[in-house]
């Protein structure tokens, strides 16, 4: 996907002289001009500027973008967005990314030539290059869950350094000294920050990270037990376990029952997010509550504040974790 820096390469001229061109300001040569529309034309380029200057009104439409709709926690939030958004008179659309940045490019200029009025986002990673297709087009752009590192607009994000050390000080203070923990992948800012509040936690008390074993893929069950299955292959087993996600929990404790070992009495475990199955499960999961809801409804109402000219008193909205206790977790030995 070309940007205005690529037209501005290849013309040989400045993003400023690019941009001064597609809205028609003077003080532009013909011969510039002529140069500018070209490079225009060979790349396919498209100044969304110009079609947003023929707007004479609102849509009233928002577009929410999310990384993965069958996620429990990121359907949560669509659906208290599209809820919050509706009573203020405001569409939502709904692009679900599947952790695809192709994907999510392909969605962002879909949404541009579609005229929504802002974007709520849940970026697929950290590293988000349309971000920069959006600030063209003069689309306002809210990310909550996670920030992307370009972004330096408004945000609603979860204290995961506070929501690591939670976890590991309610095992640490049941006495837990072996402590194993299955993380979010790697690549993703808040699952790196849930690990450093974890570890933080437990090398204040003297102490070591039992075994640090990456959930790969997209957070689901059967990341939970693959990354169960190979801690429990280790010699030294833990009493305890705390997982990046509830999800991931789940799947760990079928993979510690299929074991033949019990929870709590084996093994503690703990998730992160409290969605509604953790509640119903064998044993009930102890867990680190996020309010979705409040995430997604602050995200919105951020974005509507930029929509109508106000300028948030908050622009990066940071979430404060509470631990859920239930009975999935004891002191060693059950």
């Amino acid at each position: 996907m070309s940007t205005m820096k690529d037209v501005a390469r290849l013309a040989g001229v400045s993003v400023q002289t690019v941009s001064c061109v597609v809205n028609a300001k003077p003080g532009i040569t013909e011969e510039t001009r002529a140069r500018v529309w070209q490079a225009i034309k060979d790349l396919g380029y498209h100044p969304y500027s110009i079609a947003r200057s023929l707007r004479t009104r609102q849509t009233r439409t928002i577009a929410f973008f999310v990384s993965d709709i069958v996620n429990p926690s990121l359907a949560a939030m669509a659906s208290a967005a599209e809820d919050f958004a509706h009573q203020f008179g405001y569409s939502v659309v709904l692009y679900n990314t599947h952790g695809d940045m192709a994907r999510e490019a392909s969605y962002i200029r879909t949404a541009i030539e579609r005229w929504v009025d802002g974007i709520v986002l849940i970026a697929v990673t950290e590293d988000m290059p349309s971000l920069e297709t959006l600030s063209e087009a003069g689309i306002p752009v809210v990310a909550i869950d996670r920030a992307p590192e370009p972004h330096s607009g408004p945000a609603v994000t979860l204290d995961n350094v506070a929501a690591g050390s939670l976890a590991a000080e309610h095992l640490l203070d049941l006495g837990h000294t072996r402590i194993s923990h299955i993380s979010g992948p790697l690549s993703l800012r808040l699952a790196q920050e849930r690990l450093a509040g974890f570890r933080k936690a437990i090398e204040g008390r003297g102490l070591e990270v039992n075994h640090c074993i990456p959930g790969e893929g997209n957070w689901e069950c059967m990341a939970g037990y693959k990354a169960m299955q190979r801690i429990l292959a280790c010699p030294e087993l833990p009493t305890a376990i705390f997982s990046a996600n509830d999800r991931m929990a789940i799947g760990a404790m079928r993979a510690i029952d299929e074991a033949g070992l019990r929870v709590p009495q084996d093994i503690s475990i703990v998730g992160l997010d409290d969605i509604e199955v953790a509640a119903f499960q064998t044993p009930p999961l102890t867990t680190v509550r996020q309010s979705f809801t409040e995430m997604a409804t602050l995200g919105v109402k951020l974005l509507l504040d930029v929509l109508a000219g106000k300028e948030p008193s908050e622009r990066h909205i940071v979430l404060q974790p509470t631990l859920v206790v239930r009975q999935s977790t004891a002191p060693p030995g059950g």
